[in-house]
């Protein structure tokens, strides 16, 4: 009965009294539509972005001093894809449909160094983490909390690894 009387109250108001068809609430918050939204166009950037990725973990793999490091570059390549993957699914869920095929935003350019590489992929991988946050906060459902959550502890865990790297660089 309850929820017969709320959607007649609902029904009773005109569509753009309504919060829900607004983008943002009177205190600057988005909707839950709004951020899903917001959710789901990071999702198709990073997707966008895969190219650029893979040839970027491919120049590192050139780059790499030693063996050890291909080996770990390798890991953090196969979390990424693993990343994106899940960040699919969730599209899929959210959408009913595949992730649309578009051109990354930004100019693909080498490393000019193993060391700058890694530098800028600690960065990128910050960047994703904070991105990863707004993401988690904007679903609507446990279960794709837990996957967001579960990117965001891998992307510590690949920072972790990149530190690593970093700290055993011979100097130069």
């Amino acid at each position: 009965m309850y929820y017969r009387a709320y959607d007649a109250a609902i029904a009773a108001q005109s569509a753009s009294s309504h919060w829900m068809w607004r983008s943002y609430r009177p205190n600057g918050i988005p909707t839950p539509y709004q951020a899903l939204q917001e959710a789901l166009h990071s999702i198709r950037e990073a997707v966008a972005g895969e190219s650029h990725a893979e040839r970027f973990y491919q120049k590192l793999l050139e780059l790499a001093p030693t063996e050890e490091d291909r080996v770990v570059i390798t890991s953090i390549r196969d979390d990424e894809r693993g990343q994106l993957q899940t960040l699919r699914e969730i599209y899929l869920a959210f959408t009913g449909g595949q992730v649309p095929i578009s051109a990354p935003a930004t100019v693909y350019m080498d490393p000019a160094s193993y060391k700058d590489g890694l530098k800028s992929l600690i960065f990128k991988k910050w960047r994703t983490n904070q991105i990863a946050g707004h993401m988690l906060a904007a679903m609507p459902t446990g279960y794709y909390q837990n996957l967001l959550a579960k990117i965001a502890v891998d992307n510590v865990t690949i920072v972790s690894k990149l530190n690593y790297l970093l700290a055993n660089l011979p100097e130069s």
